[in-house]
């Protein structure tokens, strides 16, 4: 018992070197896992944060292109509604009635249509008949064309009148459609995002595929 407790010391300090060798060895072992991991790990990182800043210029780039394209829209909208925000027969039909007679043509027959909606605006349109004299019909639509209201001629058939002619010039039956116009208040301009977004998606599906088929 005497030797065993006089090489106690001995037998604990071959224990402890045993344990902090065994210790070593573990984080040895470790430590070079580590160390064989990090080039994998760096590259990763490195290819992930080349990943964001790409990500992050596309999402500016869309927002930028959202940006403008709302500009623009506003823009459009804006133009839109300068036109009239009402149509009035009576007002339309007296000013073609009142240019008409100014001008002597005669036999003035005129009839409003229906109101059609064409996505911003609404058109409708107003069937006029006479007769008169070819100069005639050219004054009536120039007067027509420079009048304060946003007036369209949309058709004009002209056909030799059967009346006896009384003077030298040709008299004319015409028919005449004239369109007006009022804008939609429930409107609003398509921006397309959802399609600016797509493109920009298969924009860049098509780029990666590109730079992995160069790798």
């Amino acid at each position: 018992m005497d030797k065993i407790t006089k090489k106690l010391h001995l037998i604990l300090l071959i224990y402890f070197l045993y344990e902090s060798w065994a210790l070593y060895d573990k984080f040895a072992k470790e430590e070079e896992s580590i160390n064989t991991q990090i080039p994998t790990l760096e590259a990763q990182i490195k290819t992930n944060t080349k990943k964001k800043k790409e990500l992050k210029k596309y999402f500016e780039d869309i927002e930028g292109t959202k940006k403008r394209i709302e500009k623009v829209a506003q823009e459009v909208e804006a133009l839109q509604k300068k036109f009239p925000d009402k149509i009035s027969d009576t007002e339309n039909l007296g000013l073609l009635r009142d240019i008409a007679e100014s001008i002597n043509i005669k036999n003035v027959f005129l009839s409003p249509g229906d109101e059609t909606l064409k996505g911003f605006y609404f058109s409708k349109a107003y069937n006029f008949k006479a007769s008169g004299t070819f100069l005639q019909f050219l004054i009536f639509l120039e007067k027509v064309s420079k009048s304060e209201r946003i007036l369209n001629i949309r058709n004009i058939d002209l056909v030799k009148s059967n009346e006896k002619q009384k003077g030298r010039f040709q008299l004319i039956n015409a028919e005449i459609v004239i369109e007006a116009y009022r804008y939609n208040p429930n409107y609003k301009e398509n921006r397309g995002y959802d399609e600016i977004e797509k493109q920009f998606q298969q924009k860049s599906r098509k780029t990666r595929t590109k730079k992995k088929k160069k790798t």
